[in-house]
C-alpha cells in the first residue's frame, strides 16, 4: 500500500522464514481489499475500514490525515487548516471517505454539472485534478508522502479523524507463516 514501508519487516521475515516464497506486490487503496480476496497475497498492509468483514485485522497505528491542495490554493500556504475551512471548496472524493466534511459536496455539484465534473477514478487523476485547481481531496499522511508533485501541497488537517493502518489478512487462512509475520509487524510498528 503506497506511504507503507515494509522493506525492513520483509527483510527480517526473510531471514526468518527462508523457505517461504516472499514477493512484495504494490496496492492502490482502491483495490486493497481485491488482492486479498482473489488470493494474490495472503497478507496486506490496509487503511481501515475495510469493506468486508471476512479478514483477520491487526490494527497497527493511527495515521493522520491530510488535504491536498493546488499550490496556488488560497490556503496552501497554511501549516494546518481545519476541515471546516474548507467548506467553500470542491471535495473531488466520495463524501463518505471524510465523514466530518460538511462543505459543498461533490456530488451534488457533479450532478448538476455533468459529464464535465466526473469525480476521478484514481489517486492520480485526483492529483492531477488537484493541481489544475478542480478542488481538493483529503488523504492518509503516508500516501502524501508516497504521491510528492511540486504543484500540490499536502496541508495538516483538523478535524478529521485519522485512518488505522492494519496488517489484514482472510480468516480462512491458517498458515504458520502468517502468524509470524505478524508478530515480526507488531514488533517493528506497534499494535494499536
Amino acid at each position: 500500500m503506497p506511504g507503507v514501508i515494509v522493506t525492513p519487516i520483509v527483510r527480517q521475515f526473510r531471514a526468518l522464514a527462508p523457505e517461504v516464497n516472499v514477493q512484495v506486490l504494490h496496492t492502490a487503496p482502491t483495490d486493497q481489499v481485491d488482492y486479498l480476496l482473489d488470493g494474490r497475497v495472503d497478507v496486506c498492509f490496509v487503511r481501515l475500514p475495510l469493506p468486508v468483514d471476512t479478514f483477520e485485522i491487526v490494527p497497527l497505528f493511527p495515521e493522520p490525515r491530510v488535504a491536498a491542495l493546488s499550490d496556488e490554493h488560497p490556503l496552501a500556504q497554511a501549516q494546518t487548516v481545519h476541515i471546516t475551512e474548507l467548506t467553500p471548496y470542491r471535495l473531488l472524493q466520495d463524501s463518505a471517505d471524510v465523514p466530518e466534511w460538511r462543505g459543498t459536496d461533490f456530488d451534488a455539484v457533479a450532478a448538476r454539472n455533468r459529464p464535465e465534473t466526473e469525480r476521478p477514478t484514481s489517486i492520480e487523476e485526483s492529483l492531477e485534478a488537484v493541481a489544475s485547481g478542480t478542488g481538493f481531496i483529503v488523504v492518509p499522511a503516508g500516501l502524501a508522502g508516497f504521491y510528492r508533485r511540486p504543484d500540490i501541497r499536502y496541508v495538516q488537517l483538523a478535524g478529521v479523524a485519522p485512518r488505522m493502518v492494519a496488517l489484514a489478512y482472510a480468516k480462512n487462512r491458517k498458515m504458520p507463516s502468517i502468524d509470524q509475520f505478524a508478530r515480526i509487524v507488531i514488533a517493528a510498528l506497534g499494535s494499536a
